[in-house]
């Protein structure tokens, strides 16, 4: 089968890394395949077309008449609205009845309302046909999918590939490697928070600096600060080619703090290192699969000055940005819990600066003591994942084109992540 993956970009980042899975399984079971993107082009093993208009941007057309000819698309976070042009590109290729898979790596809807203002103008974001199939990379996303209206023949489970890199050279006792670009979500806070309660000869590592979906204040504000209070952090450590592999190879311990995630590469990834995983969990993301690190549900810290007010003016910010009914703001506030990662950075910053966290201090020096159990892995192979995307090739492959074209009503989709209780100061 001649199948055409798509997507905003190359760059060394979470669908890139499962765009590379993607093309070394349909390659092994004979599927002709390239890959389209802005790139940068020249790391996978297939045909790999250039195109600049894939990109993130705000606005204009993307040439689809530039595009090879496949049995079959495969469009990555075709919905995420990094790029205005996506509605129009997939709305074409499916009235025509090119078949298409979308997999939905993240959603607009899910904490991103400035990309969700962006795709507002085009009313039709998720179609409906027999050739038109959806795929999502955890339990909760499928959930929504078949709530929100698309039907459970043509809505596929499809979590990602584990396939770390190979890791060679020697541990250093007490680094400690979060292996991500330092976006909002990531909650790099709560890293600076973790090293000023660390034991003495503990080391932190954030992998990258964030770049084009988000701009790099917040990330940058962190290391002015955790210079500042001489905290042992290290930034934008993997930058360079091979760097990536050898901050996992070196370090003791892997880390996460992220407030959210699509699938949980991190949470899974040390596993297959071999490696103990600390920090944050995340129940919605981890219920997919058997829990492996030492973790932390939350980390409680006093009401301070101010943060009712602010929560209150956030939400109503936030729920106006979705166009969304404001609803009783005090009894938002009355189920609130102040958790650190669930703060504005400049409260959190007041946090580090001026509250002890006995508690969290305990708890790291005897999370960094446990040793990291055996749990089953097979299922998360390369062979697996094949397995798994073979077979939703198949479906989607042989799906009638003559389907009317019909579209999902998006607030479907929508009200499911607006649920009381699902805002977040750093998903916004």
């Amino acid at each position: 089968m001649r199948i055409l993956i798509i997507h905003y970009h190359l760059r060394p980042e979470g669908v890139p890394r499962v765009i590379a899975s993607q093309v070394k399984v349909l390659i092994a079971a004979g599927h002709e395949i390239t890959v389209a993107s802005s790139g940068p082009v020249g790391g996978l093993e297939c045909d790999e077309m250039l195109i600049p208009e894939l990109d993130y941007r705000d606005e204009g057309m993307i040439p689809d008449e530039l595009f090879p000819e496949a049995d079959l698309w495969i469009i990555h976070n075709p919905t995420l609205g990094l790029n205005s042009g996506y509605p129009a590109m997939i709305k074409k290729a499916a009235k025509r009845g090119q078949r298409i898979l979308l997999q939905c790596h993240d959603f607009p809807e899910d904490g991103r309302p400035a990309n969700y203002g962006r795709l507002t103008m085009e009313e039709q974001l998720y179609p409906l046909a027999e050739h038109v199939h959806y795929a999502a990379i955890n339990r909760r996303d499928f959930r929504i999918l078949l709530e929100a209206g698309v039907p459970e023949e043509r809505c596929h489970y499809l979590p990602n590939a584990v396939d770390p890199p190979v890791c060679e050279s020697e541990e250093e006792e007490g680094l400690i490697f979060y292996p991500v670009r330092g976006i909002r979500r990531k909650n790099l806070g709560e890293i600076c928070l973790l090293a000023k309660h660390a034991p003495a000869g503990t080391r932190f590592a954030v992998a990258l600096r964030s770049t084009a979906e988000e701009p790099p204040e917040i990330h940058d504000h962190w290391v002015a600060l955790a210079t500042e209070l001489g905290l042992e952090v290290e930034f934008d450590v993997a930058n360079e080619p091979g760097e990536f592999a050898k901050w996992l190879a070196r370090a003791s311990h892997i880390v996460t703090t992220s407030v959210a995630e699509g699938f949980g590469l991190a949470f899974l990834e040390p596993a297959f290192l071999g490696k103990p995983l600390i920090g944050r969990n995340l129940p919605e993301i981890t219920a997919d699969f058997e829990d492996y690190g030492t973790f932390y549900e939350d980390i409680p810290v006093p009401v301070m000055t101010g943060l009712a007010e602010t929560f209150r003016e956030e939400l109503q910010k936030y729920r106006e940005a979705y166009g969304m009914p404001v609803g009783d703001l005090d009894e938002a506030w009355e189920s609130y819990k102040p958790d650190f990662g669930n703060l504005p950075e400049d409260f959190q910053e007041r946090v580090i600066r001026e509250i002890e966290l006995p508690e969290l201090r305990q708890w790291l020096g005897a999370a960094l003591a446990v040793k990291p159990k055996e749990v089953a892995l097979d299922q998360w192979t390369l062979e697996s994942y094949g397995e798994r995307l073979a077979a939703i090739i198949v479906k989607a492959g042989r799906s009638s084109q003559s389907s009317p074209l019909e579209w999902l009503e998006k607030e479907r989709v929508l009200t499911q992540f607006m649920e009381p209780g699902r805002f977040h100061f750093l998903r916004t």
